[in-house]
C-alpha cells in the first residue's frame, strides 16, 4: 500500500552547525510536524531517484492540520538542491540560518577536534589549509544566490546565528509567522525569557501576593530543574560555539579570512539588504556601504 502523500510546507536548508538551536525550538511547536531524520532527498542523487511521491510519503505521520516540513543541514551547501527544490516544491517556504564565517571556520575546527578527526596539535591555520572545503562551506552569498533566483524574499527567511542566540524570542516569532503557525508560542524551555507582566509592575500587588507569587515561581523553577534531569531536553548546548569564540585568530589568519570572504559577504549583504560586512567585522563601515551601492 502506497504511503499517503502530504503537502510539504517548509524546508530548512542549513547551514552547517548554525541552525541547530533554532531547529530545536521549531520542533517543539505544537502546530508543526518535522521529519525525525533528514532525508537528504534534494542533495543525494540516489535518494532523489526514489521520486517526489516517496519524499512526500515520508510526511504520512503528520496529523491533520499540522504544518509539515523538513529541517535539513546540507541543502544550502549542495549546488543542485536549489533547482530541485524549486522545480518540485515551488510554493514551499524556506528557512536558513547563517553563521559569521570568521566564527564558522572555528566551530568546524572545534568539532573536528571533538570528534578526533584531527590531532589536538593541529592549529586552526593548518586545519583550514588541509580542509579547504571548510572555507567554501561558509560562502553563504554564493550558496544563497540560486535560491533567491527561484524564490521571492517573502518566501525565504534568512537569519544569522548570532540573532538566534541573542534575540531568541523575537527570531522565533518571525520564524513561526513565516512558517504560518502561531507566532506567540513560547517553547517551555524559554519561558524564563518572557518579561514580567507590565500590569503586575503597574499595580504593585501587596506583600503577601508578591511573596506567594515568588514562592510559586520558585516551585516552578525547581520543577523545571527536576524535569530537565529526568527528561533531558533535546536542545543541544552550543559548546562548540563557546569554545570557538575563545580561539584567537592570528593577525595573518584574520586578514586572510577577511580577504577571502569579503566579496562573498558583499554579495550576501546585497541579497539580505544589511551590512553583514560590518556586523561580522569583515569590513569597515564605509567600505561595506560602497559595496552595497555598487
Amino acid at each position: 500500500m502506497q504511503a499517503k502523500r502530504k503537502n510539504v510546507s517548509f524546508i530548512g536548508i542549513g547551514a552547517g552547525a548554525a541552525p541547530t538551536l533554532l531547529y530545536s525550538h521549531i520542533k517543539s511547536h505544537p502546530e508543526v510536524y518535522v521529519l525525525p531524520e533528514e532525508t537528504t532527498f534534494f542533495s543525494n542523487t540516489k535518494v532523489f531517484a526514489k521520486g517526489i511521491g516517496w519524499y512526500e510519503g515520508q510526511f504520512a505521520g503528520a496529523a491533520s492540520g499540522l504544518i509539515a516540513g523538513e529541517l535539513a543541514t546540507e541543502y544550502l551547501q549542495n549546488i543542485q538542491s536549489a533547482g530541485l527544490i524549486a522545480r518540485l516544491l515551488p510554493d514551499v517556504r524556506l528557512l536558513a540560518v547563517i553563521e559569521n564565517p570568521l566564527v564558522a571556520v572555528r566551530i568546524a575546527y572545534v568539532e573536528a577536534r571533538r570528534t578526533q578527526s584531527i590531532s589536538a596539535k593541529v592549529s586552526l591555520a593548518q586545519f583550514l589549509k588541509q580542509n579547504p572545503e571548510v572555507l567554501m562551506n561558509a560562502r553563504y552569498g554564493r550558496q544563497l544566490t540560486p535560491y533567491f533566483g527561484y524564490y521571492a524574499p517573502t518566501d525565504f527567511f534568512v537569519v544569522t546565528a548570532e540573532e538566534v542566540r541573542n534575540n531568541t524570542l523575537a527570531v522565533l516569532k518571525k520564524t513561526f509567522l513565516h512558517l504560518g503557525v502561531n507566532g506567540e508560542y513560547i517553547p517551555p524551555l524559554l519561558t524564563h525569557l518572557i518579561p514580567e507582566d507590565e500590569n503586575e509592575i503597574k499595580f504593585k500587588p501587596g506583600l503577601i501576593k508578591r511573596a506567594f507569587r515568588a514562592i510559586c515561581r520558585g516551585i516552578r523553577g525547581v520543577y523545571r530543574l527536576l524535569a530537565r534531569k529526568i527528561n533531558p531536553p533535546d536542545i543541544p548546548l552550543e559548546t562548540a560555539y563557546a569554545v570557538a569564540k575563545r580561539i584567537p585568530l592570528s593577525p595573518e589568519l584574520e586578514e586572510f579570512l577577511k580577504k577571502y570572504y569579503r566579496a562573498d559577504v558583499a554579495v550576501l549583504s546585497r541579497l539580505l539588504y544589511r551590512n553583514l560586512g560590518v556586523e561580522w567585522g569583515i569590513d569597515e563601515e564605509e567600505g561595506t556601504e560602497n559595496q552595497l551601492t555598487r
